[in-house]
């Protein structure tokens, strides 16, 4: 399975301007899965937050986890995403269940995280951002093949170096404790959401890598990258984990 994972230059407050990007950056493209960043959608309306990432998945020929926006329709705003197929068909529906930061003083409410989805008999689940910082997100969901990660990585650092190898660390730390892979898409660390600045840790942790090099690609020097999820070794991974009393 081939991921790409997307690194926009810029986040606009505007949704339609991110989506626009997206679809630049996706057009021509060739894989299985598109990961797109947090709040990729901004503020749009629900409807059109779900008709963007429909037309993009559609449009592009991949399925695409359409990173998140902020939906107000039930009166609480909660960080939320949601997947759809190239057919245009919805996967699933995700929240962010911990509000980080500028998100809880601005009144983000906590939502519920999705049930993950099925994708060529594999198992993928989606965590915004800081819930991948919490095992519990992960704890009970045995058997996950990938999971997926929309970020925005504001941080308070004076450069991108230190949260990035904190997210390095934490990405390769899930994706061994729970024999999965772990993919990454975050803004580039020039951007910025209500002035604080973005670390860019765009990347994927392998939790069984070729080389002891290999267990955290990136972050990109492009927009887009592309990784190849070889599960038949992750599969080899797990089995030799269990006769050695890992599992």
């Amino acid at each position: 399975m081939k991921i790409l994972l997307v690194q926009p230059p810029h986040w606009s407050p505007d949704g339609h301007a991110n989506f626009d990007a997206a679809e630049e950056l996706l057009a021509a493209r060739t894989g299985d899965v598109a990961l797109l960043p947090e709040l990729v959608g901004s503020s749009l309306p629900r409807a059109d937050y779900l008709a963007r990432v429909r037309a993009l998945a559609e449009g592009a020929g991949l399925t695409v986890v359409g990173g998140s926006h902020y939906d107000d329709a039930t009166g609480d705003r909660v960080n939320r995403g949601a997947v759809f197929d190239a057919r245009g068909t919805l996967l699933l529906e995700y929240d962010k269940a911990h509000p980080y930061g500028v998100e809880l003083r601005s009144g983000v409410r906590p939502g519920r995280p999705g049930a993950g989805f099925e994708l060529d008999g594999r198992r993928l689940h989606v965590l915004l951002c800081a819930d991948l910082w919490y095992s519990a997100s992960l704890t009970g969901r045995e058997g996950l093949d990938a999971v997926l990660v929309p970020a925005f990585s504001v941080t308070r650092w004076d450069g991108p170096a230190p949260a990035r190898e904190l997210w390095q660390h934490m990405s390769v730390a899930r994706a061994y404790e729970f024999m999965t892979y772990v993919a990454v898409s975050d803004w580039h660390h020039e951007t910025t959401y209500h002035g604080h600045p973005c670390a860019g840790v765009t990347g994927l942790a392998n939790p069984c890598p070729q080389t002891h090099a290999g267990f955290f690609t990136g972050p990109p020097g492009a927009p887009v990258s592309v990784h190849e999820l070889d599960f038949d070794r992750l599969d080899a991974f797990r089995h030799d984990r269990a006769e050695r009393g890992f599992r």
